[in-house]
């Protein structure tokens, strides 16, 4: 009780020594402690002498703030003396040795660095997942003080950004991070302890297999999945892979066909063969994908062939026909990407029966599959063969929806470039003649939107911004086509005149080759008449004039007149290839360049800045 009172009155010095000495004159908290303290001075003269202090504090007169302070001083000092009589030097308890797990990070970075991604890490909405990406790519999260909220964001909400810190960040840190992540980790947790058991194993290795191994045993259900999945290869529990895919629940049986489709094991071949012809045919069919033995490959193609043949003892049953079909797709998911003799011999087969699987059967997905098997095989009857199942599919499906998506798209790798202008031209030329409503100019409309598809690819992509000072990295619109000598090779050159009778500027551009004379200017036209860097036009008129081998001079100035035209303005980014080939300009151009960039804006605007500055520069030098 003693050293209580006495905590308590050091806690009312401290509060005159804040608010003033002469405030203690009648306090009414000193006048609550005084009497305990009176008690107590009659057992003990230290007790008493502080009372003489406290009473002195609060029934002095204090005519000064001097006296009041050296009072208030006095018996502060006093106080403090018995508190220090009275403390305690060593801890209680027992003592352990001290275990250290140490993280070689430095602190170096300022925190206005860290503030945008420590703000992504701890709040929730939109735009957090680029910050962090961009914080990783940087290497922020070296930085000692991203460390904990990196672990905490393997349970965010955001699943994009709790996979990205299971699989990226924390594993960067090497095994150091084992330590810290085992010591919270709970077995019998869900989707967070999970991905804590995946970082332990991504990057404690073989030093923590028994950890793993324990939580496929005795973990929660999607622990045991997870560490199932991870003991793949580790030829020490092999058994306990077999064993789990004999397990009651269909989730570990799941999980132990995926692990053993990776270990590479000859048992592992064994096991997952035998699964496929039981009740889980269906369930182990992705694992039968992923498994590379050659064995297993081989066993599963004869079964396939077996099934194929038994089609002729079936013939015009359909209960029959429907119940091996379903076999049949289980085979072609589990053979997808194998190679072996005795695979491309059954695929052979099916092409040398097109007819019958293609149309009679309507097994699509089959015919298809050979097909493709036989493209990556590249032999003389393969195609040969294939050559005759494209020609029978352009007869079967002339005149319907197909003929000018998915047939074309079949037929292009097969036939000869001659063959293949010849069968499909002829939908060009009839547009020509026909309504914008009308059959002809659907085909048309189609048939040129899938050769677009086939030569030009358009997406959003990361590209290093050069221009840009500090943050260099970003993401923007690209436009890439096949290569010149690729389009030579597999395409008819006499697409390009249907692609400018047509107006199709897209494949003009593709299609254009040097000394393509009309291409070139049909191309200068385009650019003339839609200057505008804001739209596609301008960027897809310059690619195809580079790809037409236009003198330099004539590009350059072509570029600059879009650039100086009036209405090219609102642009707020150039995109990649358009500004590359700005960057190209010669030093002649600086000044026209500066009087036309008031009209551009934002992103648009630093790179033509950047340009500039790099012609002037070279104007001086």
């Amino acid at each position: 009780m003693s050293h209580a009172l006495l905590m308590e009155l050091n806690e009312e010095i401290r509060r005159l020594y804040i608010a003033g000495s002469d405030l203690a004159a009648g306090d009414y908290r000193l006048k609550r402690l005084l009497p305990s303290f009176e008690q107590l001075g009659e057992r003990a003269p230290v007790f008493k002498k502080l009372a003489e202090g406290v009473h002195g504090l609060i029934e002095a007169d204090n005519s000064t703030d001097t006296d009041s302070a050296r009072q208030l001083q006095i018996v502060n000092q006093l106080l403090q003396s018995v508190l220090h009589t009275q403390g305690k030097a060593a801890a209680e308890g027992e003592t352990t040795p001290f275990i250290s797990k140490p993280l070689l990070l430095p602190t170096r970075l300022s925190y206005r660095k860290l503030s945008a991604v420590r703000t992504a890490l701890t709040t929730r909405g939109g735009g957090r997942h680029e910050v962090i990406l961009e914080a990783y790519r940087e290497g922020l999260f070296r930085d000692l003080r991203l460390l904990p909220l990196a672990v905490e964001a393997l349970n965010d909400p955001y699943v994009e950004i709790a996979e990205f810190a299971m699989t990226d960040i924390l594993p960067s840190y090497g095994p150091e991070i084992v330590p810290h992540l085992l010591e919270s980790f709970q077995p019998a947790g869900g989707k967070l302890e999970a991905r804590k058991l995946t970082v332990i194993s991504k990057s404690g290795g073989q030093d923590v297999i028994h950890v793993v191994y324990e939580a496929a045993v005795s973990g929660s259900d999607e622990i045991r999945t997870t560490a199932i999945r991870l003991l793949a290869g580790n030829q020490e529990y092999e058994q306990a892979l077999l064993d789990f895919s004999r397990d009651k629940k269909k989730g570990i049986r799941e999980a132990a066909y995926h692990a053993l489709a990776d270990s590479g094991w000859e048992s592992a071949a064994e096991r997952l063969y035998e699964a496929s012809k039981g009740k889980d045919c269906d369930l182990v069919n992705s694992s039968l994908t992923r498994c590379q033995s050659e064995q297993l490959t081989g066993w599963l193609t004869r079964d396939f062939s077996d099934i194929l043949q038994s089609l002729q003892e079936i013939e015009g049953n359909k209960q029959k026909t429907e119940e091996i079909w379903t076999q049949v797709k289980r085979y072609l998911w589990s053979l997808h990407q194998k190679e072996s003799p005795e695979l491309e011999e059954l695929y052979l087969n099916v092409l040398r029966q097109y007819k019958l699987y293609m149309y009679k059967l309507g097994w699509v997905f089959l015919a298809n599959e050979a097909m493709n098997y036989m493209k990556q095989i590249d032999s003389e009857e393969g195609r040969q063969l294939m050559e005759a199942a494209v020609e029978l599919d352009l007869k079967h499906y002339a005149g319907t929806s197909s003929y000018a998506r998915e047939i074309f798209i079949k037929a292009q790798p097969v036939l000869s470039p001659e063959r293949l202008y010849e069968e499909y031209a002829k939908i060009l030329m009839d547009r020509l003649h026909a309504s914008a409503v009308s059959r002809s100019a659907n085909y048309c409309k189609q048939l040129l939107d899938t050769m677009e598809d086939l030569v030009i690819s358009r997406r959003y992509q990361a590209y290093n911004r050069e221009w840009a000072y500090g943050k260099n990295e970003g993401y923007t619109y690209h436009v890439e086509m096949l290569p010149q000598e690729e389009i030579a090779a597999s395409w008819d050159s006499r697409w390009l005149g249907h692609f400018m009778e047509l107006d199709h500027m897209a494949l003009v551009s593709a299609f254009a080759r040097p000394g393509q004379t009309e291409a070139a200017s049909y191309l200068l036209g385009k650019l003339q008449n839609s200057p505008e860097f804001r739209n596609r036009f301008a960027n897809l008129a310059v690619i195809g004039l580079v790809r037409a081998g236009i003198p330099e001079a004539q590009l350059h100035e072509a570029l600059v007149r879009a650039l100086e035209d009036e209405r090219n303005t609102d642009c707020h980014e150039i995109e990649p290839y358009l500004f590359n080939q700005l960057c190209r300009l010669p030093a002649s151009y600086a000044e026209r360049i500066r009087s036309a960039l008031p009209k551009f804006k934002s992103n648009a605007e630093e790179q033509l800045e950047f340009i500039l500055k790099d012609l002037t520069s070279s104007i001086h030098s």
